[in-house]
């Protein structure tokens, strides 16, 4: 604010020198410049989805007791954002059938399922009524087509209190085309403290290793030009919640933050030696809304019992984050 004074009293003494005529204009001038200084600072403050819905015909809300609910969810695309490794299977994301859960790779075509999404509020002080939960489901890959399912409101309390989290339920009817579907469920919230963390899916596929066990999905260049695409893949499964007789004491908020990043860090959970994981292609270049088949060939060691979770992302520029799927190896005996 001493920048804007020192402009304002410069411009003072130069309209002390000029005609009147130009007394007007300078003035109109100086008000630009508050306004558009008062405009920046605001900016500052807000984040950009919220800038570009504000009614400049309603008074503003700033002040400390005021408190912004955090609606989330699982959240992949957020959680990469932060360097840390996902799971495709969803925690809070199930479909039933008939009240029990089920996966995606057991959907029937043309047949009723009901979709349940957990949902969580990272406020301890402001509740949310009447969020807005849009679910959908898209092919089974990375970045393919959306395809509205419809929507549900629900009420969300605070952390810790009554109606948290909130379950939201939608019924949703199975294409009449077999096939391997990804869920995808979205928070609308018209004040949200953090909107990054609102959509998550759930893309898994199950399969019995036969020499080896083969899997296919779709990648689509859902960007407006064109990309060159590398697919990555890990071990990555989320870790076994710890015991409250187990809780670590943290002398800093970084100290926890590291801890998080090392426990979930990709490079910590890497494709086990005795496995072969072949993925074609492993690089490839699209064209704007371009779609291609992966083929992933997995193959687990001879003695192998039990069930192995692979995850493979798929990456654009360098590092940008554009999707991907779980695919379990499932041997019973």
């Amino acid at each position: 604010m001493n920048f804007l004074k020192f402009i304002i009293s410069s411009l003072l003494q130069i309209i002390k020198a000029l005609p009147f005529q130009w007394l007007i204009t300078l003035k109109n001038l100086i008000k630009a410049i508050i306004d558009f200084v008062r405009d920046l600072c605001r900016r500052k403050k807000l984040p950009h989805s919220a800038i570009d819905t504000i009614d400049e015909d309603c008074q503003r809300i700033d002040h400390p007791s005021f408190h912004r609910a955090d609606p989330l969810i699982y959240s992949q695309k957020y959680l990469k954002s932060l360097g840390l490794a996902v799971t495709w299977d969803n925690p809070d994301i199930k479909l039933k059938r008939n009240g029990v859960v089920v996966t995606e790779n057991d959907l029937l075509p043309d047949t009723d399922y009901v979709i349940e999404a957990t949902i969580w509020n990272n406020s301890y002080d402001a509740p949310a009524v009447g969020v807005g939960i849009d679910f959908a489901f898209l092919s089974f890959g990375a970045g393919t087509t959306k395809h509205s399912i419809g929507s549900r409101s629900i009420n969300l309390g605070v952390k810790g209190g009554n109606n948290h989290p909130s379950l939201a339920e939608i019924d949703w009817r199975t294409p009449s085309i077999p096939g391997h579907y990804c869920l995808q469920v979205d928070i609308n919230w018209f004040d949200d403290a953090n909107p990054a963390n609102n959509m998550g899916q759930n893309n898994i596929r199950i399969e019995e290793p036969q020499s080896p066990a083969l899997f296919d999905f779709k990648l689509k260049n859902d960007t407006d030009k064109p990309q060159r695409y590398v697919l990555k893949a890990d071990s990555y499964v989320i870790p076994q919640q710890r015991d409250c007789s187990d809780i670590i004491v943290f002398k800093t908020k970084r100290d926890k933050w590291n801890f998080i990043k090392e426990l979930h860090d990709e490079k910590n959970y890497p494709i086990p030696d005795d496995w072969i994981v072949d993925i074609q292609p492993a690089t490839v270049s699209l064209t704007p809304n371009d779609e291609i088949q992966v083929n992933v060939s997995i193959e687990p060691p001879d003695n192998f019992v039990g069930t192995k979770a692979i995850n493979v992302n798929a990456y654009y520029q360098k590092n940008t984050f554009a999707g991907g799927v779980t695919l379990y190896v499932s041997k019973q005996n």
